[in-house]
């Protein structure tokens, strides 16, 4: 969901090659080898996508050095805000950041000056969305660019969020308005059609939402994701879980969760029966409630909540690659100094723990299938004074 904080994190080394192979922990779990990641400075990556072997795209953020602004925890960073794209650029504590994988190694890539890049979507070697803080942006095969979205109307201020790339002429796009005088949040959806970007409508969904995950299929098989906030704490938040089928979107009964607080990260489509969401839920409001990981699943017919380890986490990312389903996040909780990335696996009988790609502090931002097998995993490792970046893939 949208905010108006700003916060994030992380260093690297920089060379070409496969860095380091992290042991599984059970036969059946993946084998991760890191990467070396072409970046100094305190940086998180915070999405990743893939188009094959050989094409992957990673964005993210680097904290500016200003000589006085400590380094906020990574989890932190992950919230994009609401505001003037004028004014976003200048006013942030982070600088852009992308990255390109070749085959070879990962490369930094030069982009305009757009605060995070908060999730990257490509549908082609030639097809690139990314969503950031300040701009949405596209990649031709060339170079990267600013692509204005409609205007909002009567909009005080807007930020886009999700995107996803399905083909050169169809993409979609989640954003939130903000009005800081009532303090209300309302989603947005727009579809892009190889020229422009257009709002779509969408059914009634309470006085305060945010939209914050999308994914697509194809021209008539599309879900957005996120919370109806209107109860503000009061009652316990709903979930929204949107279809669109081609003409228009239209809201889904959502299964009860067991949370008070419910945010959603993710919204991964396997296929039209298989579709992940991520996240975390809270039995409480409370600022020192610890967060549990949240998995939701659809099989065609009905959305149900998963059966995952009970204990502290968020799931940030949800990914389906070859029949294998894994899910990955942190044990970040405001009121708990310490955290660990963790990783959840798909088995017969539910989901069980497995090897991260990364071990003691460390938070896992996001995951994409590689065409013909495996999955990238990125984010950000280290203690507050060693933060670096990782890029991983699995078997």
């Amino acid at each position: 969901m949208l905010t108006l904080a700003l916060t994030a994190t992380t260093a690297a080394p920089a060379s070409a090659a496969p860095a380091s192979a992290a042991p599984a922990s059970a036969a059946t779990g993946p084998t991760w080898r890191q990467f070396d990641v072409p970046v100094e400075g305190g940086t998180n990556i915070l999405s990743v996508s893939a188009t094959g072997r050989d094409d992957a795209w990673a964005g993210g953020l680097v904290l500016r050095d200003d000589g006085g602004t400590p380094t906020p925890k990574p989890p932190a960073m992950r919230r994009s805000s609401v505001t003037n794209d004028d004014e976003c650029a200048s006013q942030g504590m982070f600088s852009s950041l992308m990255l390109h994988w070749d085959g070879r190694a990962w490369k930094k890539v030069a982009l305009p000056e757009v605060g995070r890049v908060n999730q990257v979507s490509a549908s082609s070697a030639s097809d690139v969305w990314a969503s950031a803080d300040c701009a949405l942006l596209h990649w031709d095969g060339h170079a990267w660019s600013r692509v204005p979205y409609e205007p909002i109307p009567g909009a005080q201020q807007s930020g886009n969020e999700a995107v996803k790339a399905v083909t050169a002429r169809d993409a979609w796009m989640t954003g939130s308005t903000y009005d800081s005088v009532t303090q209300v949040e309302r989603g947005f959806v727009q579809h892009w059609d190889g020229r422009r970007w257009r709002n779509v409508p969408l059914p009634k969904l309470g006085d305060s939402f945010g939209l914050d995950g999308i994914d697509a299929r194809g021209p008539d098989d599309a879900w957005a994701v996120g919370t109806d906030t209107t109860k503000n704490d009061t009652q316990p938040e709903g979930v929204i879980l949107l279809h669109w089928d081609g003409r228009v979107w239209k809201r889904v009964p959502a299964p009860d969760t067991g949370e008070w607080t419910n945010r959603v990260t993710r919204v991964r489509m396997a296929s039209g029966s298989d579709v992940w969401v991520s996240g975390m839920g809270k039995r409480s409001p409370a600022w020192e409630e610890i967060r549990r990981p949240l998995l939701l699943h659809w099989d065609g017919r009905a959305w149900t909540t998963a059966k995952v380890p009970d204990g502290r986490g968020e799931l940030n990312d949800v990914a389906v690659s070859g029949g294998h389903a894994l899910a990955a996040g942190d044990t970040f909780a405001p009121s708990m100094p310490d955290y660990t990335s963790f990783t959840l696996r798909r088995t017969a009988t539910g989901w069980e723990e497995t090897t991260s790609p990364v071990s003691g502090t460390a938070a896992v931002e996001g995951l994409s299938p590689i065409p013909g097998g495996g999955l990238w995993s990125v984010g950000v490792s280290g203690d507050d004074e060693h933060m670096r970046p990782f890029i991983a893939r699995s078997n």
